[in-house]
């Protein structure tokens, strides 16, 4: 009994923070006070007078007196709920979300051997893990794909959002995850066409991590090149390590035109600072486009007041037909 009228009170109490559909009614507020004034002046000039004299004055039952108000008082709450309710009390609540139009990103990393030299420290591999990571971390919005290659491809993680996961398979990645050597970049390049061709309303980009040129695989680069081409893919491609010619030399030259064909661009990292560069670049370049979108939700508050007017109307006539009734007027 306590929590409903708890309820009910802490609904009256917040009508000073709704909002109205119909203000103009709340004018007819002071409508029940004009009609117990009103009525009160009829009924005093209609009522018969006598006067009496009493060897004592006549004292009046003061609690008797008060509860007399009651019915006038229930049919004035009763109007005032209705009054309220009409005027369609509401309660305006102000939503906001962010919509990212996130670009579907494909990361390949070359798992060969030659990964594993050291003239980047600790190791090109272990470079291109780090600074992948890191950018991994601020792309929350893009769905990612992950694919390792040395002689043949590997699906390290297929896209998705979870970023957690993509950066576990991330950490797993080792040289000798995958047995056949070589580089198969033409295989690599198709395997993450193939990850995020199939969404046709978002921006598509690869990132290709590598230090030598094709040497097996069963898909040309070239043709790999021409087919992202196709799909409107931009192919990104970045060559890792120094230019100590004796250390595991780059071959710049397919990486290159793999990124001139796809109207993506090729970068040469010398070290881990120069990696972190380029990642940062592409960042900058690929940027997710998010949408703030607001909307108001609006909370109709007037079936409580018409419920209110009922249970006072249920009150009054409970009332009527007790001797409580008999005793108000008495």
């Amino acid at each position: 009994m306590k929590s409903t009228l708890e309820y009910y009170w802490n609904e009256i109490q917040s009508i000073f923070s709704f909002q109205w559909e119909n203000p103009l009614f709340l004018y007819l507020l002071p409508l029940p006070l004009f009609i117990y004034l009103i009525k009160n002046v009829w009924q005093n000039n209609k009522r018969a007078k006598i006067s009496l004299s009493f060897a004592q004055p006549l004292v009046q039952n003061k609690l008797t007196r008060l509860l007399s108000f009651i019915p006038e008082i229930i049919q004035s709450a009763i109007l005032l709920s209705l009054i309220i309710a009409i005027s369609e009390p509401y309660e305006s609540i102000i939503h906001h979300k962010k919509e990212a139009q996130g670009i579907d990103i494909a990361i390949a990393i070359d798992l060969s051997s030659s990964m594993l030299t050291k003239d980047v420290y600790p190791s090109r591999l272990e470079v291109a893990k780090k600074v992948a990571k890191k950018f991994i971390q601020k792309r929350q919005m893009d769905p990612i794909a992950l694919i390792a290659f040395a002689g043949e491809p590997y699906l390290a993680c297929p896209i998705t959002l979870d970023n957690k996961y993509l950066q576990g398979a991330l950490g797993a990645l080792e040289s000798n995850l995958i047995p056949e050597e070589g580089t198969a970049l033409g295989d690599a390049l198709g395997m993450c066409l193939n990850q995020i061709r199939d969404n046709p309303k978002s921006k598509k980009i690869c990132i290709l991590i590598s230090d030598g040129k094709n040497t097996t695989g069963n898909l040309d680069p070239n043709i790999s090149a021409k087919l992202a081409q196709t799909f409107k893919i931009k192919v990104y491609t970045i060559a890792v390590g120094s230019n100590n010619t004796n250390i595991d030399p780059i071959d710049e030259s397919t990486l290159r035109s793999i990124a001139t064909q796809t109207d993506g661009k090729f970068f040469r990292a010398t070290d881990s600072n120069a990696l972190q560069k380029t990642f940062n670049e592409i960042d900058y370049l690929e940027k997710t486009k998010v949408n703030n979108i607001t909307w108001e939700e609006r909370i109709d508050q007037s079936t409580f007041f018409i419920q209110l007017a009922f249970l006072l109307f249920i009150c009054g006539m409970i009332l009527r037909l007790t001797w409580i009734n008999n005793m108000l007027e008495d």
